[in-house]
């Protein structure tokens, strides 16, 4: 009687210490310290509970989900080091996530892509007087400050008084006659420019809905612009891009339109990054015309210090650019 008595109590007690094990919270992470991969450094872990609380430096807590024992959360890049304090039921880990290099400020990126993407609508009559226009507007601005520099001298000269004032007299009557001449070129020239203001304000009617935002969006991941034929996916930091992504749908490169619409683009964000467009657009091509269907990733490609990666999935490209 006292052994089965014994028996049973150990049993009871056995099955108590499983049920405990069984409600115990686990929480791991694949790693300590994560990279940037495209836009974000993508934090994995597992845990028995079915969502994760994580706090980014001092930020808000926030949640992710978890699937079959799995979590990911995406870490948006910054210059500096984030520390990422995570929590599942009872149990509590740190990782970090190393600081990266900015590519560009925003506002040179919008006002580089806008200012090529309306320029590119323009008919090659206007581009041609655009580009001499700028030309001659250099020029015109070069001339105006060797002009006043020149007549700084000679009213120095003639404040000084004795043989030096004669000379100062014949260059300041000299100028006077140059910078006469400088207004009638001027004139001329703010004739031309209203006629091609005028043309590129019929050309930015035309793209209007592709240009990218001229207010600098919120820290974070943004979709800056979304069209048809492609998507520019933003990762953006005080005002700065920590790395820009083009998402083009797969069977955009079915219709030769579309599919000039995503290599404009392609080519003017590439631009605004500091890379060669050439030099980029040539690999990629090559790159992409070599992939099979049955590979979802593209060798690197490198310019000036831009790192372009490529991924595909079953309905989309994605066109990674980082520093």
């Amino acid at each position: 009687m006292f052994r089965k008595t014994a028996l049973v109590a150990v049993t009871a007690g056995a099955l108590t210490l499983l049920l405990a094990g069984c409600g115990k919270t686990t929480l791991t992470t694949t790693k300590t310290t994560y990279n940037r991969n495209g836009l974000v450094a993508a934090v994995k872990g597992s845990t028995n509970q079915k969502t994760v609380h994580y706090q980014l430096d001092s930020g808000k807590s926030k949640t992710a989900s978890v699937h079959n024992n799995t979590f990911v959360i995406q870490v948006p890049t910054k210059e500096t080091r984030q520390t990422v304090k995570i929590k599942a039921g009872s149990d509590t880990k740190t990782v970090h996530v190393n600081g990266a290099k900015k590519l560009v400020g925003y506002q040179k990126m919008a006002t580089t892509y806008n200012q090529a993407l309306i320029a590119s609508k323009l008919s090659k009559a206007d581009q041609k007087t655009a580009q001499k226009l700028q030309v001659q507007a250099a020029a015109l601005k070069k001339q105006q400050t060797a002009i006043a520099a020149k007549v700084k001298t000679a009213q120095a000269q003639i404040k000084a008084g004795g043989t030096e004032a004669a000379t100062g007299a014949q260059t300041l009557q000299a100028q006077q006659t140059a910078a006469a001449q400088l207004k009638t070129q001027a004139a001329s020239l703010q004739t031309t420019q209203q006629t091609v203001e005028a043309a590129m304000k019929t050309a930015k009617k035309q793209v209007k809905d592709e240009l990218l935002p001229t207010k600098t969006p919120s820290d974070g991941l943004t979709n800056a612009l979304t069209t048809k034929d492609y998507k520019i996916r933003l990762n953006v930091q005080k005002g700065d891009v920590m790395g820009a992504a083009v998402i083009v749908p797969t069977k955009a490169f079915k219709s030769t339109s579309r599919q000039k619409n995503f290599g404009t683009a392609f080519a003017l964000l590439t631009t605004t990054t500091g890379a060669d467009a050439k030099t980029v657009m040539k690999q990629f091509k090559k790159e992409t015309k070599s992939n099979n269907s049955s590979t979802t990733t593209i060798d690197p490609i490198t310019s000036k210090g831009v790192r372009f990666t490529i991924g595909v999935s079953a309905s989309d490209l994605f066109i990674f650019m980082t520093k």
